[in-house]
């Protein structure tokens, strides 16, 4: 979730609580605030009726003018020393159809002497304390929720997505920086003194890391050419000693064994080599690549390696499958997975499947059962048991896959190992 969106919702829910706390206290200050007004007002029409009673006014006389309601009787002797207040019910005078209504009042009640005569007196004052006032407060509340909501949401929308402009820019730059096409990033001066920072600091770590990155390739690339030439110059001396028909039979082993052991440093060289440039997008421009036609001549280059081990190779290919991809590394894929596919195979008399769609290849070979945890087949210098190979072949064909985002499985199944690219 975006960072805007995040500040949206939490400013939100802490403004509609902020509003409902307040309009709770609210709520209860105002209706505090009625009872305490209405208290006041009673006393006051407590201090007329006494005032007038002893003026002579009888009590029949102080029906009008004094609270909502006032109720006077005589008693025959004083029981209430001081006023006290208490809450009554009323019932609202309603026409036949109309539903019967009943509204809260306040009333206080005390006794009074005039002359030789007791009277107990409870004057009734109707205040607001209805379920107007609570369906008010609370209409007040939701619509000031309301407001601050669609207050913070333009103002996260429109505003902070001002305030957050270079930072998006920044991630924009980022997102376009290649360190292999040598890019300097160049942001535009930030009003805001922590994306300034942010940009400063990002700028320093892209120079240093593109200063370690082609130290690191031009590293790799001096030390795998001067490689391969004094491979070559050794691989060329051991085949002019094999020539020489005065060697003992030991010394030709020892020769043999150097030449193996020679031609697998060649490979791996070869093999790091790609592998460096694949990590490094170093790659053409994909383009169409008719991988039918690819397969075919690539099968054609091993024809002398499957006659040797004696393999049943069965296709079923369609005619003109095409993906885009750089063709070398096409090139590059195919023949790891035919070459890993002859050398695991059977010592002789097995077969090969090879399917290919517009949706998936799909190579299977005869072998033996896996000894170790299959997906660790596709790891860098992983082998088999006492495999020979280098374990760069399958690691190789993953990177190309990563890099094309097509989905590589391998399965074991019947003794037959099947490897399986999605390229949909």
């Amino acid at each position: 979730m975006k960072l805007l969106y995040k500040n949206i919702i939490i400013n939100s829910l802490a403004s509609l609580l902020i509003i409902f706390v307040g309009g709770v206290i609210t709520y209860f200050f105002i209706v505090n605030k009625i009872k305490q007004e209405s208290h006041e007002h009673l006393f006051s029409e407590k201090a007329t009726v006494e005032e007038k009673l002893k003026k002579g006014l009888l009590p029949t006389q102080l029906q009008n003018n004094i609270g909502d309601e006032i109720i006077i009787k005589e008693i025959s002797a004083l029981s209430n020393k001081k006023p006290f207040f208490k809450t009554v019910t009323k019932e609202e005078e309603a026409n036949e159809e109309e539903e019967e209504s009943y509204f809260e009042a306040q009333a206080i009640v005390f006794d009074c002497a005039v002359g030789d005569k007791y009277y107990n007196i409870t004057i009734a004052k109707l205040y607001d304390n209805d379920e107007a006032l609570g369906e008010n407060i609370l209409n007040a509340v939701m619509i000031s929720a309301i407001l601050m909501v669609l207050a913070i949401v333009f103002i996260n929308t429109f505003i902070y997505r001002k305030i957050w402009a270079p930072f998006y820019f920044t991630l924009k730059v980022l997102k376009n920086f290649t360190i292999s096409k040598r890019d300097t990033l160049k942001f535009p001066r930030a009003n805001t003194a922590e994306f300034e920072q942010l940009n400063n600091a990002i700028t320093l770590m892209a120079k240093k890391i593109s200063h370690d990155y082609l130290s690191l390739k031009e590293f790799t690339e001096n030390a795998s050419h001067e490689i391969q030439t004094p491979l070559a110059v050794i691989n060329s001396k051991i085949e002019m000693c094999l020539q020489d028909t005065q060697l003992s039979p030991q010394q030709a082993k020892m020769l043999m064994e150097a030449s193996y052991a020679v031609n697998n440093l060649v490979n791996l060289n070869k093999g790091l080599i790609v592998l460096a440039k694949l990590d490094n997008n170093q790659i053409d421009l994909p383009v169409d690549v008719n991988i039918s036609k690819k397969i075919y001549k690539r099968l054609d280059l091993f024809e002398d390696f499957i006659q040797e081990k004696d393999i049943d190779v069965n296709l079923k290919i369609d005619d003109n499958v095409v993906i885009k991809t750089d063709p070398v590394l096409a090139g590059i894929l195919f023949d790891n997975l035919i070459k890993n596919a002859i050398k695991h195979n059977l010592p002789s008399g097995g077969k090969i499947d090879i399917e290919v769609t517009t949706a998936l290849i799909k190579i299977a070979n005869t072998g033996v059962q896996p000894k170790a945890n299959t997906d660790k087949f596709f790891e860098r210098f992983y082998k088999d048991g006492a495999s020979d190979s280098l374990g760069l072949g399958l690691a190789i064909v993953k990177k190309i896959c990563e890099i094309y985002n097509f989905t590589i499985l391998y399965n074991y199944k019947d003794g037959l190992h099947t490897i399986t690219l999605n390229i949909k």
